[in-house]
């Protein structure tokens, strides 16, 4: 009966003839409430916690075991080589780069979406082919420790740290606990393969490694090998340090050159993550996906930089899981902006009016508790040639700014 196993799911919705279902036990449902359905849509087989003496339901004490126990299971099939991916901020689209330019070359597959987590992670692994020479995955954290479990799980062959900072930490004691639970990526790597460092970015002794380590700094230039030249597009030039970081990934694996550059040129940057929309007859930058101190801080960098001939107008949603350093840390926003060119900036939530007390009068500056007076606003202000930078927490979805 294994041979005719279709595919594993979480989702009752989405299952398919010859699925195997895992209930998953939430904050607000409990997948067990959907078993009968799973096996009416076709399900071959159902986990489930809840003793049942039904055919075609498997009693386990954990179905998160069960799904660990799986993944192990492939993870000893499979033939391809995992590439493991974290950080604070750009884990997703230096993924999705790296898959893009690898699969020119070799049989790749990836994390779907942003599923890093403990379940979400495994569940993605499992949907992988055996057959795959490299499978890129995206190891998240939100609590401690959390990546050395998902090590324990799937064992990454490559790895890569884009940055560490303070994203998440009102799970965390300190932003060292942070760095402890995201270099676990690097000491839990393959004995037999490389761990990527820039030392920019993140700092580790050599003893922590048992691994293979190609280091480089794209600052001082130092301990690299590599001579870096690298046509990046407009459109990705205020990621170019990520990009030099790619770069130096995708030809230790032996992709060439002009297939790297080739790539670069077609990559779009997935939704709400710093994508320029042309809208009616002013641009908007959807960066709305997420937001932390250094991917604002980053955001703000980047406007500050770009060149147009009209406005630039900030809209700055709250940051969101900063503990008890969220009003420290909208604060601290202020002053970024403050020493910026940026000409108008609208906040919007509760924490970010800390944000717009702080604004130096110069800047036309507006704060709003209703995302529809906010529009109004906008609405009135911009104009032709205009530049509108979208950058808030998830949760806040800036993205109504424009979606209708």
């Amino acid at each position: 009966q294994i041979n005719n196993i279709n595919g594993l799911t979480i989702d009752s919705r989405m299952v398919q003839k010859n699925d195997i279902y895992l209930p998953i036990i939430g904050t607000n449902y409990d997948g067990h409430e959907f078993i009968n359905t799973s096996l009416e849509s076709g399900a071959i087989i159902a986990f489930s916690e809840k003793k049942s003496h039904k055919p075609n339901i498997i009693n386990t004490a954990s179905v998160k075991s069960e799904i660990y126990t799986l993944c192990y299971q492939w993870y000893k099939l499979s033939k391809s080589k995992v590439i493991g991916i974290t950080g604070s901020n750009g884990k997703t689209t230096t993924k999705n780069l790296i898959h893009l330019i690898m699969s020119k070359k070799y049989q790749c597959s990836k994390t779907y979406g942003n599923f890093n987590s403990t379940i979400g992670l495994p569940l993605s692994y499992l949907s992988t082919s055996l057959n795959d020479e490299f499978c890129i995955l995206e190891y998240g954290a939100s609590r401690p420790n959390e990546i050395k479990k998902l090590c324990k799980i799937v064992q990454p062959h490559y790895s890569f740290i884009t940055n560490i900072s303070n994203a998440h930490i009102e799970n965390y004691k300190s932003i060292n606990e942070i760095y402890k639970t995201k270099i676990a990526l690097y000491e839990q790597t393959h004995d037999n393969g490389i761990c990527f460092i820039n030392r920019d970015e993140v700092t580790i002794s050599k003893n922590q490694i048992k691994s293979k380590i190609v280091e480089f700094s794209i600052k001082n230039k130092a301990n690299t090998d590599n001579k870096i030249k690298i046509n990046v597009p407009n459109h990705l030039s205020y990621f170019k340090k990520t990009i030099q970081s790619i770069y130096i990934i995708c030809k230790t694996l032996n992709i060439d050159d002009k297939i790297i550059d080739n790539t670069l040129q077609s990559f779009d940057l997935p939704k709400g993550r710093g994508n320029i929309i042309k809208y009616e007859n002013y641009n908007i930058i959807d960066d709305s996906y997420n937001a932390n101190p250094k991917s604002v801080e980053f955001a703000i960098n980047r406007f500050n930089k770009m060149k147009n001939k009209g406005k630039k107008i900030f809209i700055f949603a709250d940051m969101l899981e900063l503990g008890n350093k969220k009003n420290e840390e909208h604060k601290a926003i202020s002053r970024l902006i403050n020493k910026s060119n940026i000409d108008i900036i609208l906040t919007y939530g509760k924490l970010s009016k800390c944000t717009y007390k702080n604004i130096k009068k110069t800047i036309l500056s507006k704060h709003y508790n209703d995302i529809e007076k906010l529009k109004i606003e906008l609405n009135n202000i911009v104009s032709k040639n205009d530049f509108v930078y979208l950058k808030g927490s998830r949760s806040m979805k800036l993205e109504r700014i424009y979606k209708r």
